[in-house]
């Protein structure tokens, strides 16, 4: 992909979170668009949470680090490099918190003519104003849409 072309993906999406030996996971099917600009590569969907609220997330990957972007209702970004620490933000209209992830491993791959399934895969420990949230898994299963 050298140029901003863009192709539709359907996509799974699937989040675990375990804290304290409870586990809670939530899962939803969309589709969205994969493009490439400047060396990077760009997933787009929307996520629906509840009856009316509605956010635009964003995945940028640069082959070492990948960014999380939610704009809407809740505004976020945190970027999770396998093995490293970083920084982020969690905003709602209520507050705005400093977000962190210790993240164990991420995994991109994207569909191709050869392999029309994809995955991204994310584990991290993560950090609301310092204190824990749990460890997530953040699981997405890619796929070339129809056209």
């Amino acid at each position: 992909m050298n140029k901003p072309l863009k192709r539709r993906l359907r996509l799974t999406f699937q989040t675990n979170i375990e804290l304290h030996g409870e586990m809670e996971s939530y899962e939803f099917s969309t589709e969205g668009e994969l493009y490439h600009k400047r060396n990077q590569d760009y997933l787009r969907f929307v996520e629906t949470f509840g009856v009316d609220s509605k956010v635009q997330t964003t995945m940028k990957w640069d082959g070492e680090e990948l960014t999380l972007i939610r704009q809407g209702d809740v505004l976020m970004r945190q970027i999770f490099r396998s093995g490293e620490e970083t920084l982020g933000r969690y905003v709602t209209p209520e507050a705005s918190w400093e977000t962190r992830a210790d993240t164990e491993l991420v995994i991109v791959q994207w569909p191709s003519l050869q392999k029309p399934r994809g995955k991204i895969y994310i584990r991290y420990q993560f950090f609301l104003q310092g204190q824990s949230t749990g460890t997530h898994e953040i699981r997405l299963k890619l796929e070339e849409a129809e056209e």
